[in-house]
């Protein structure tokens, strides 16, 4: 599916299409092949997921800068300025909603996990950056995995909905792939893994991809066994 289909998918997802661009969307899908249309769906439910995953960490009031930021992100001014520019304005969206999250109930990774609330400039900085992007995929079992992340910020906002916890005594954990290198990214166990799980990887430089396998309780300095799943970074 091209990038302009993908567009119209994530503004479909945000309520921000008037009846003349709805009524355009709806003919260039009808005459659309069935692949097409199924990619197009996809992409519409894990826009709605990555906003979704926003809501339900939104428990506190969050300060009136970042509502300021998101409202002016989401007005119609801002939509017809990103309509302009039609990947930032993708990818700032995206990145708007995990930052939400983030930044008052996500959990920052860096060589481990850990519960510890990421501080408003590695978000911020993410949030702002000119070459943010975006990267999706299903997850083996159910679920969805987003990372929006970038290079000029060294770091990657990643946005996990309705993943399958890991076994007992098993983890997930996360690997930054460069080249034949993999980096270990940090571990979820069980009880860290919920119906929406958020985090920030620092030091991401150099990496293509983000990779997850299942590794013995505690993690391991090595991938045991082939990645079950993986979002490029690049």
């Amino acid at each position: 599916m091209d990038d302009d289909l993908i567009e119209w998918a994530h503004l479909l997802a945000l309520h921000a299409l008037d009846d003349d661009d709805r009524s355009k969307l709806e003919a260039r899908l009808a005459g659309a092949d069935e692949t097409t249309r199924a990619e197009f769906d996809t992409a519409v439910r894990l826009a709605h997921e990555t906003m979704a995953a926003a809501s339900s960490l939104v428990a506190a009031t969050p300060p009136a800068s970042l509502r300021h930021d998101l409202l002016r992100r989401v007005s119609g001014d801002e939509v017809s300025k990103r309509r302009a520019n039609k990947r930032r304005w993708r990818m700032a969206i995206a990145s708007a909603a995990a930052a939400a999250a983030l930044l008052v109930g996500g959990i920052v990774i860096g060589s481990e996990f850990t519960q510890t609330p990421p501080t408003m400039p590695v978000a911020a900085q993410i949030l702002d950056a000119p070459d943010m992007q975006s990267s999706s995929a299903e997850i083996p079992g159910g679920g969805t995995a987003t990372a929006m992340y970038s290079r000029e910020a060294n770091a990657a906002m990643l946005v996990m909905n309705g993943v399958t916890p890991p076994r007992p005594d098993t983890v997930y954990q996360m690997w930054l792939v460069r080249g034949d290198q993999q980096t270990p990214a940090g571990t979820m166990s069980p009880g860290q893994v919920a119906p929406t799980t958020t985090a920030v990887l620092e030091n991401i430089d150099g990496a293509t991809q983000l990779g997850f396998t299942v590794e013995p309780s505690g993690g391991s300095t090595q991938p045991t066994g082939d990645m079950f799943a993986s979002l490029p970074l690049i």
